[in-house]
């Protein structure tokens, strides 16, 4: 028999809370299938990839995908209605004040 795992102290300093819930659904989720170190990494490449935007390996990828679907569709359900951050390029936003014509 399997000890229970202490997916609470599993938690980094510097995970927002935003970041450990989504990690703490993907180990509460699977954490009666691997062993603690693996679903550690895989909890990790799976934020690493929705947060961060980091690129694996092909067979790491689908991996990691197939095992977030419902994780990640939650989340990302959440995610709807909150404002949307819109980056732009340093030359672009110069552009953009320099041009900006001021009304009195």
């Amino acid at each position: 028999m399997k000890p229970e795992l202490d997916i609470d102290s599993l938690r980094t300093e510097h995970e927002s809370d935003e970041q450990w819930a989504v990690r703490r659904s993907f180990m509460e989720e699977h954490k009666d299938k691997f062993s603690e170190a693996e679903l550690v990494t895989l909890a990790q490449l799976f934020t690493n990839i929705e947060f961060l935007g980091c690129r694996y390996p092909p067979e790491t990828m689908a991996r990691v995908s197939q095992l977030a679907a419902r994780v990640s569709s939650r989340y990302r359900d959440s995610r709807k209605n909150k404002l949307k951050r819109t980056f732009v390029q340093a030359s672009d936003a110069a552009e953009a004040k320099a041009k900006r014509t001021f009304k009195k």
